[in-house]
């Protein structure tokens, strides 16, 4: 901010040279000094300070007060000095109202406190005028309608914004029934409130209503119409106009944002609670999977309890296909990510398409040639597809029909409409699912994507909500469109990737006859999975060293690096998370920086994945798994 300049008007040289001297002490510039009123009015207009400090009494001459005014005039504040507290001379000063009055002798503080608070208020004032003269510019300028109206209803005066809000000139409907230029549909409630106005003058009333516009068009109005009938010079019905057409659309839209906004608030608390107990759930269900899966391996192929073990171990799988639709809806549920090609992916799963489709029901593919790949995890797209097909053939019923699935490329972006998610900036690959079945009616539609809402009776309400999950965890979105009786389409939305050929992925089958040696450092705070990996890999003949937290499992490591051939890490412990120990060991120099580390959780996030891969590549084995699993990855890991 710029030191505020002051004029002193003082008759006395010494005093003025004093008051100089505390000015800018103060801090203020002082703009210059003057000894008589005419010549504070001269230097006021060519200076232009920012405050004036005048004498009253300056001698011979124009004294202060009158000086004042001039000044004033002019757009400067005035606080006055003077040694007069006498009744007529205050009279005089606040007739020129000053912005301050200074007693002789004064202290520098109530000099610099008066200066501050009068230029505070000028400040102030000036602010207030200009808003004041913006406001009569937009009252002057306004847009809105006025129109004039006789007893029969005839325009008799209309006023120039009739061009911008009707398309009509100035004039141009004088003498017309107003009636002619209401929308069709709304004339009846016109008739209705004028007929009530014109009974009662001096009254008003307001109403939104549809009037034509010169091309044909509707043009919703908020009009304010008053019965001025006995008013001399006007006889007539007032009515102010405004068009509000654009800004109910805009409340329309709103409307539709902050209901968009509040499903997306619901889902994603859904989906953390769903992701935290898909999570424990997972934990769990390692307890009861792993010890089966050793128990199986442990007993003769011909021992008769193998059959109840193995229906264990089913149900234990049956209960982490559930909790992994947890975690596809909560968003968590991808973490491999390899550039894909959908149509290839379509064509792998048509065998098994056409097993879960009913048999009447007429299974139809259509892809675009030389489609772009996109970046994903196939095992979370293909229960995506399974889904949409499943729910495709159930809407079909008994009834004979058709499903379609289509493949393209399409512009997407901000604007694009989707029911779910986000849609992707640019180009973007579909993947449509068309049936000919039942459809559903639009509250219904609202609600498809919520958890634990279906219209079967013996569903879950998870198949959905798991497709919108994922779909989110590819920062994707869905489409849908949907009538009774006529089916519905499904579209869902992918980025394209810039990725332009399919990684081929090889992995070793699991290998009863195979033999390990080493030691491997498990570190979990689960102590199921703990039980469940060190038998399993004591069985092939590795030796086990466990810890239940990130804490001391890295005291484990550090203890024995030199012997240690991989570490089984969880991702989410406490003291110290898994991320947090793999920073650790990839920190420095050592057997840390190189040992393989096979990444473990009950739920596996895309956005741990992204954090984790700083660290050179990464194996990954989501809970619940089997023995066969856990050896499978931990071959990989160390290349046999």
């Amino acid at each position: 901010m710029s030191q505020p300049q002051i004029l002193i008007v003082e008759d006395e040289a010494i005093v003025a040279m004093d008051l100089k001297l505390h000015l800018q002490d103060l801090g203020y510039g002082v703009a210059g000094l003057a000894s008589t009123g005419e010549d504070a009015i001269v230097q006021a207009a060519r200076l232009r300070p920012t405050l004036v400090l005048m004498d009253i009494s300056l001698g011979a001459g124009m004294d202060g007060i009158e000086a004042a005014r001039q000044v004033q005039a002019l757009g400067m504040p005035v606080v006055f000095l003077t040694a007069f507290a006498d009744e007529t001379t205050l009279a005089r000063a606040k007739d020129s109202a000053p912005y301050g009055y200074l007693l002789k002798p004064f202290d520098e503080r109530s000099l610099h406190s008066t200066i501050e608070m009068a230029l505070y208020r000028h400040r102030m004032e000036q602010e207030l005028k200009a808003s004041e003269s913006r406001m009569r510019a937009i009252i002057e300028h306004a847009l809105d309608l006025v129109v004039i109206l006789d007893l029969s209803g005839r325009v008799i005066y209309s006023s120039p914004a009739a061009v911008h809000i009707l398309g009509y000139q100035e004039g141009e409907k004088i003498g017309t029934p107003v009636v002619d230029l209401i929308y069709p549909e709304d004339r009846g409630k016109y008739a209705a409130i004028m007929g009530e106005l014109a009974k009662a003058p001096g009254t008003s009333l307001t109403l939104e209503i549809r009037v034509l516009h010169k091309d044909g068009t509707p043009r919703l109005i908020e009009a304010v119409s008053h019965n001025a009938l006995d008013v001399p010079g006007v006889h007539g019905i007032v009515v102010n106009a405004r068009d509000i057409t654009e800004r109910r659309q805009a409340e329309l839209d709103r409307q539709l944002m902050e209901s968009k906004v509040q499903q997306s608030q619901k889902l994603e608390s859904l989906g953390v609670l769903a992701g935290g107990i898909a999570h424990d759930f997972n934990n769990l269900l390692m307890g009861i999977m792993g010890h089966a899966g050793l128990a199986l391996m442990e007993l003769p192929a011909d021992n008769p309890i193998r059959r109840r073990l193995h229906q264990i171990e089913v149900a234990a799988t049956r209960a982490a296909d559930l909790t992994n639709q947890l975690l596809a809806y909560s968003g968590r549920g991808k973490f491999q990510i390899e550039p894909i090609s959908l149509s290839r992916l379509v064509d792998e799963m048509e065998s098994l398409l056409e097993t879960v489709i009913s048999k009447k029901a007429h299974l139809e593919h259509h892809f675009e040639p030389g489609l772009p790949l996109i970046e994903g995890d196939a095992t979370q797209i293909r229960q995506v597809i399974m889904n949409l097909i499943t729910n495709a053939s159930d809407a079909l019923g008994d009834r004979t029909g058709r499903i379609s699935i289509s493949i393209g490329t399409m512009e997407t972006g901000p604007l694009t409409p989707c029911l779910a998610g986000t849609p992707p900036e640019g180009l973007s690959v579909y993947l449509d699912v068309t049936d000919t079945g039942a459809g559903m009616e639009p509250d219904t539609l609202d609600k498809i994507f919520d958890p634990f809402f279906t219209t079967k009776f013996t569903g879950r309400g998870l198949g959905l909500a798991a497709v919108l999950g994922i779909m989110r965890g590819h920062h994707g979105a869905i489409q849908v469109t949907s009538r009774p009786n006529e089916g519905t389409s499904f579209r869902l939305l992918f980025p394209r990737s810039s990725q332009t050929s399919v990684r081929n992925t090889w992995e070793e089958s699991p290998d009863q006859a195979y033999q390990g040696q080493g030691l491997i450092l498990v570190v979990d705070d689960e102590e199921a999975v703990r039980s469940v990996a060190s038998a399993t890999l004591e069985r092939y003949g590795f030796t086990v060293q466990t810890a239940n937290n990130g804490r001391d499992g890295l005291r484990a490591f550090y203890d024995q690096a030199a012997r240690v051939r991989l570490v089984v890490l969880d991702l989410t412990m406490p003291i110290l998370s898994g991320e947090e120990v793999l920073a650790e060991l990839r920190a420095g120099k050592g057997p840390g920086a190189t040992v393989p580390v096979l990444l473990s959780s009950g739920y596996s996030s895309s956005d741990v994945a992204g954090n984790l891969h700083r660290y050179g590549p990464i194996s990954f084995l989501q809970k619940p798994y089997n023995p066969g699993d856990l050896v499978q990855k931990v071959r990989v890991c160390l290349g046999e």
